[in-house]
């Protein structure tokens, strides 16, 4: 009572609790904002539609065979040149 009655202790105290609830209060905040969503930045850069598959994108076809093919080529590239490179180190060292 006599702390409280000149304010000494009592803005100490409050002080302690304001430092203590700083991060939980910072942490709602947070949840707050993320919890929330504006109706502007919740939506999707993306269209849900089914395909017409009458009528297909030549583009995205052509670029998805195009790098698949691409990939493949080099996956093959690459794995007869290791072959190569394991017979001569094959017949390096036999000889």
């Amino acid at each position: 009572m006599i702390g409280r009655s000149n304010g000494c202790c009592l803005d100490s105290e409050r002080r302690e609790e304001t430092d203590m609830a700083a991060p939980w209060q910072a942490l709602r905040r947070l949840l707050r904002i993320s919890g929330n969503p504006t109706p502007i930045s919740s939506r999707s850069a993306f269209t849900a539609r089914k395909d017409d598959l009458r009528n297909p994108d030549w583009v995205k076809v052509s670029i998805s065979l195009g790098s698949t093919i691409a990939i493949w080529v080099l996956l093959l590239k690459q794995h007869n040149d290791d072959t190569k490179e394991y017979e001569r180190r094959k017949a390096e060292k036999e000889s």
